[in-house]
């Protein structure tokens, strides 16, 4: 999956990572079609730091972040969505869905009036024929659908839950456009680094393979103290990728002078923004 992507800095034989002071590649207003959905809720910044994209669909590929995880301690440090090829019939099989359902329309709040405080929101961005459509919904505003179609009254709030019901479901009904599961390799991965905290288990060091130490590292985290955030990529996010594809929950990094610190991953897909604050 191509990206253009902001190279991070290096220094001596190993990379030094820094945020990227520029905003995140967008999917160009060109692009022919482009699919992101994501839940949204009020929580500090640091509880929705990980979340994954609901669904995502770019240079004809499906990935997937309904991601079954075993409920045991300590879990992964990372979480990858399901990556799979898609062919332009699958991908005209969503266009027809959003159609349907009146997504495709100057409308972008679906919400249904004033959302409840703490309400999880559904955002789907979709970029059909060049065009983009910034939607906002409930995604629980619709009666329960086991199977695609899920038939609501177009451009209600049902129907953008029934749309999104869809997505949800869309590695079923899309089943025969879609080829085999694939390892998904970001090309962008954010951290937050923080104080590790005490746990029953210990902890699982793993070196910081930087020069930069790691209270230097990145920018600081709004409303956390003492919490760094940087956005890797290229040969950077290739030195410390394989701690984060193997680590757990309880895996601490540990520069050179001996300062630790615990690691909440964000796997950036195609399209998304970096959760780091802009360097700039």
């Amino acid at each position: 999956m191509a990206l253009l992507l902001t190279a991070c800095s290096t220094a001596g034989p190993s990379p030094s990572p820094a945020p990227s002071p520029s905003p995140s590649p967008q999917p160009s207003p060109s692009t022919a079609f482009y699919l992101r959905a994501w839940y949204t809720q009020a929580l500090p910044p640091r509880h929705t730091f990980n979340w994954l994209a609901m669904l995502t669909v770019a240079d004809g590929v499906l990935l997937d972040g309904n991601v079954a995880i075993d409920m045991i301690f300590p879990g992964p440090l990372t979480v990858l969505p399901i990556a799979r090829p898609i062919t332009p019939a699958g991908i005209a099989q969503l266009v027809d869905e959003a159609r349907r359902l009146g997504m495709l329309s100057d409308k972008t709040d679906y919400t249904g009036g004033q959302p409840m405080p703490g309400a999880r929101l559904g955002q789907v961005q979709l970029i059909v024929d060049g065009v983009t459509y910034n939607l906002t919904g409930n995604p629980d505003a619709t009666i329960v659908c086991v199977r695609a179609p899920c038939e609501a009254a177009p451009g209600t709030p049902e129907a953008f839950g029934a749309f999104w019901q869809e997505l949800v479901m869309a590695g079923t009904w899309l089943e025969p456009e879609l080829g085999p599961a694939q390892e998904f390799v970001p090309d962008r991965v954010a951290l937050l680094l923080v104080t590790p905290t005490a746990q029953d288990l210990p902890n699982q060091p793993a070196e910081w393979p930087f020069d930069t130490a790691l209270t230097d590292t990145g920018v600081e985290f709004p409303g956390e103290a003492g919490a760094r955030c940087v956005t890797l990529s290229g040969d950077a996010l290739a030195a410390v990728w394989p701690t984060l594809r193997d680590g757990n929950q309880l895996t601490v990094f540990v520069d050179d002078g001996g300062t630790q610190a615990a690691a909440i991953v964000r796997v950036i897909v195609p399209g998304d923004e970096s959760p780091c604050p802009d360097a700039a």
